[in-house]
């Protein structure tokens, strides 16, 4: 740091600038992941309660991920342990090689994805087979969850406005056909 960058950033308010841009992007996102969770929850009412909330995180970290937006939503089916599964979409940003790709070489990997939360691992492998090679589904990925590994991902890479909105339609559409798989 110099003694010009500091100044150009007092003189010029870069620091507040940048606090509000941060804050209304996380604010626009988390509501967006809002937007799509609840269109489909309304779309298939009968697997979550009549008062289903959610549960929103914003993560900044420094480690994998490196950050994320999610909203969660408990289910009204269970796995067989009794658990109540949660509906989980999320916006992650992650080092490329974490999710088995090679670029971009200059930044991160950005994904949107859900899982399903206390879901026994062989009902998401049954999904996750049923899912490959289906031409519907060509733009879905798998992988584990960064915080968890026994939890899967269904994800799509994206890198603008446009990729995200289609990519929701995508995983939405592979929700609502798969739902009936999701515990019981």
């Amino acid at each position: 740091m110099n003694n010009d960058f500091i100044t150009n950033g007092i003189e010029n308010d870069r620091y507040l600038k940048a606090v509000r841009l941060y804050k209304q992007f996380e604010g626009e996102m988390i509501r967006e992941l809002q937007t799509v969770a609840e269109a489909t929850i309304d779309k298939r009412p009968e697997l979550f309660p009549d008062d289903v909330s959610v549960d929103t995180n914003i993560s900044r970290r420094r480690t994998e991920p490196l950050g994320h937006m999610r909203a969660d939503y408990e289910m009204d089916r269970v796995n067989d342990d009794g658990d109540n599964l949660v509906f989980h979409v999320c916006i992650e940003w992650s080092q490329p090689e974490v999710h088995g790709h090679d670029e971009p070489d200059d930044g991160a990997l950005c994904i949107i994805f859900y899982k399903i939360k206390n879901l026994d691992r062989p009902e998401y492998e049954r999904v996750k087979q049923l899912t490959q090679g289906a031409e519907e589904w060509s733009a879905i990925q798998f992988d584990d969850d960064v915080w968890n590994s026994d939890l899967g991902l269904f994800y799509i890479p994206i890198s603008g406005s446009a990729e995200f909105k289609q990519g929701f339609e995508t995983l939405q559409s592979h929700f609502l056909t798969f739902a009936d798989e999701y515990g019981t």
